[in-house]
């Protein structure tokens, strides 16, 4: 199928921002009109690098009038702090404890605590301690609870508030009679073992099978990753996969919350929020506690807490978000060093390819060179590529090794996505990331150019490799009927990235707060692609349209085999047509079963005459085990339906070959066994 230029340019857009809401659409559509198709394809699309791009838009005369006079309007647009406001949900929460309300007494005391300024800057309501007094009365709701640990995170973290010595020896004599509470909870856990889990914490995430990769952190031993000219670097097993193994525990190199959830999940862990802490400066997020806030504050928050209700407003996308925070996060001298880093990398493949073409030109006049010359070409060519990568010294430089299909790119998507970069520097300029506020972006100095440009690098990589973070939503009536996948946010994995994709996806993949979690669903031989989706799947779309999706959205046509041999979807699945594997040692070969139920038939593969009795029989086995484990799913009983599905489809791959109808319904079962160790909330719990 032919690539549909128009719907790869649209879905190009909506990685960058919205389509019908923001003023970045108006911003970007205005100067677009300024510029001219002629100009943008023939002056604009001629230029060589992101820096080159970036310079430009602020010193052709075409457009930058356009580009500075509306970049130069860019204000703080934030949510302030208010102390009446902490002021009367305290005093309405403290009524509602009184009343023994006290599930709408945390509520109203929490969001006392999150609009509460910091301590003496507003000294006429609650004589300036309106964050202290609010965490205190707080606390008291929590151990009316039973929640005796938050309870204590509270007083804690309102002692270090500066207090009078009469209400710190109130906070002193809390926190003494709450520790002599949590002795005794920890002696009762001790006997009678721990409660059901919090769904305010975050999930433990499992343990990598076979150990950690020492070349790849987050992947584990039994996955490496290999380079090759057809599909570039992806994943393959080095070792026997089984169902069930954990392939991936990888935190991620860049976070974003989505908007809709700064008030239900932490802006940092993402984790459910139970009782937050706000940011000392802005009401616009809530962090899970302490250490998350002091996490986001040292690093990237201290920048955006003021532009964040204008990112909001501006329509940009989360990915772009994203692509900003990964500059936020290590702060501008890391910054400058990836630009580097980049530069040196972008010299180095030049040199490499021009001496490739000298070796073309010198190798043998008679057909080229030889398959075994151009091997060791291609060992040496990685080989200088890895001693290239060395000495980054404390520089993360993974996610600039990823794609960004730059030389597929049109001269107007480059186009949109610098304008995004130039707001998001003047973002940057006004929250005094450059060591000072700059009131106009006129006439940028080299060193913002060069933050600009890693901008506009993050907004091409980050659309072929970030991750969409999900939480499993159930409500009280079943565990897993009804269960609904709900979207949290995105984030970028430096070494889960380099998975690619198959209709057919070899494992699934679930969030421990915003780590991401990567285990098997059907065996993997050694050599054999750890594959997982990026979202059409053969079951649920035709081959044309996940054709047309992956073409549009990640620029490359499908060669699975669930593409290649057309299988069909759902629908049109019929158990009774599955291909039995040839019992021959080593063939690969597979077999229909004969509609005259003769079980003998020739394997064109290895031309013996098989007997599929055997191979029907386990068939059958598998079958019946599968239904027992649904059986245990709808009795709610999630690992014991993970082991019986995991172990039948181990021997399902042992005696026949997908596509099976029953087969691809438990490994939906099996991942959806395996999600309800991660990010999973029971809507009506309380």
């Amino acid at each position: 199928m032919e690539p549909d230029p128009y719907y790869r340019q649209l879905c190009s857009s909506e990685t960058l921002r919205s389509g019908s809401k923001g003023f970045f659409r108006d911003f970007t559509e205005a100067v677009v009109n300024n510029a001219g198709d002629t100009w943008i394809a023939k002056v604009f699309g001629e230029l060589d690098g992101d820096d080159e791009r970036m310079r430009v838009i602020f010193t052709d005369p075409r457009i930058k009038n356009s580009v500075v006079n509306t970049l130069d309007r860019v204000r703080h647009i934030y949510r302030d702090k208010d102390a009446r406001i902490s002021r009367s949900k305290r005093l309405e929460g403290i009524q509602y404890c009184r009343s023994g309300e006290n599930k709408k007494a945390l509520i109203l005391l929490s969001q006392a605590v999150l609009r509460a300024p910091m301590t003496g800057r507003v000294k006429a309501i609650d004589e300036g301690y309106s964050l202290a007094l609010a965490l205190v009365a707080r606390a008291d709701v929590l151990i009316a609870l039973g929640e005796f640990q938050r309870a204590v995170d509270d007083l804690r973290a309102a002692g270090e508030e500066q207090l009078p010595n009469d209400f710190r020896a109130q906070i002193d004599s809390k926190l003494k009679e709450l520790d002599e509470r949590l002795e005794d909870v920890h002696k009762a856990v001790k006997i009678l073992g721990p409660a059901r889990r919090d769904q305010y914490c975050k999930p433990i995430p499992p343990q990598l099978t076979d150990g950690p990769n020492p070349e790849f952190p987050g992947l584990s031993r039994l996955v490496e990753i290999r380079e090759s000219p057809d599909v570039g670097r992806h994943a393959v097993a080095a070792g026997d996969v089984r169902v069930g193994d954990t392939l991936a525990t990888e935190p991620p190199l860049a976070s974003c919350l989505l908007p809709d959830y700064y008030g239900t999940h932490c802006h940092h862990c993402f984790v459910r929020l139970r009782a937050p802490m706000g940011c000392p400066h802005c009401s616009t997020v809530a962090f899970c506690g302490v250490g998350c806030r002091n996490e986001a504050m040292e690093s990237y928050h201290k920048y955006e807490c003021k532009v964040l209700a204008l990112f909001i407003g501006s329509g940009m996308s989360i990915l772009s978000t994203l692509a900003l925070r990964m500059v936020t996060q290590v702060g501008l001298q890391t910054c400058l060093k990836l630009h580097r880093k980049c530069k040196e990398i972008a010299e180095f493949k030049t040199t490499r390819n021009e001496l490739e073409s000298q070796s073309e030109a010198s190798a043998k006049p008679e057909g080229g060179m030889s398959k075994s010359a151009k091997r060791r070409l291609r060992k040496k060519k990685l080989l200088e590529h890895s001693q290239q990568m060395k000495g980054t010294g404390d520089v993360d430089f993974r996610a600039y090794e990823l794609v960004t299909h730059e030389s597929m790119r049109s001269p107007s998507d480059f186009f949109e996505r610098t304008l995004m970069a130039a707001f998001l520097l003047k973002c940057l300029m006004t929250v005094d990331f450059f060591g000072s506020t700059r009131a106009s972006i006129n006439s940028p100095t080299d060193e913002e150019i060069t933050i600009g440009s890693l901008l506009l690098r993050n907004l091409q990589l980050l659309q072929f490799n970030a991750h969409e973070i999900f939480e499993t939503r159930s409500g009280n009536e079943h565990r897993f009927r009804g269960n609904k996948t709900v979207y949290l946010g995105i984030a970028i994995y430096a070494s889960v990235a380099r998975f690619n994709h198959d209709c057919y996806p070899a494992v699934t993949r679930y969030f421990t707060g915003r780590d991401i979690v990567i285990r098997a669903t059907r065996p993997l031989k050694p050599g054999e692609v750890v594959a997982e989706n990026y979202g059409p799947i053969f079951m649920k779309r035709s081959l044309k349209e996940r054709q047309r999706v992956l073409s549009g959205r990640y620029w490359f046509k499908c060669t699975c085999r669930a593409c290649t041999e057309n299988w069909p979807d759902f629908d049109g699945l019929v158990d009774y047509s599955t291909r039995l594997r040839c019992t021959t040692e080593g063939c690969r070969g597979s077999l229909h079963r004969l509609k005259n139920g003769n079980p003998s038939i020739k394997c064109t593969t290895c031309q013996r005459k098989i007997n599929l009795k055997e191979r029907i029989a386990r068939l059958e086995e598998c079958e019946e085990e599968y239904k027992r484990g649904f059986t245990s799913m709808e009795e709610e009983k999630s690992d014991e339906a993970l082991r019986q599905v995991a172990q039948a489809l181990e021997k399902f791959h042992m005696h026949a070959w997908p596509p099976h109808r029953d087969t691809h319904l438990a490994e939906i079962a099996l991942a959806a066994c395996m999600a309800e160790n991660g990010n999973a909330w029971k809507i009506f719990t309380e």
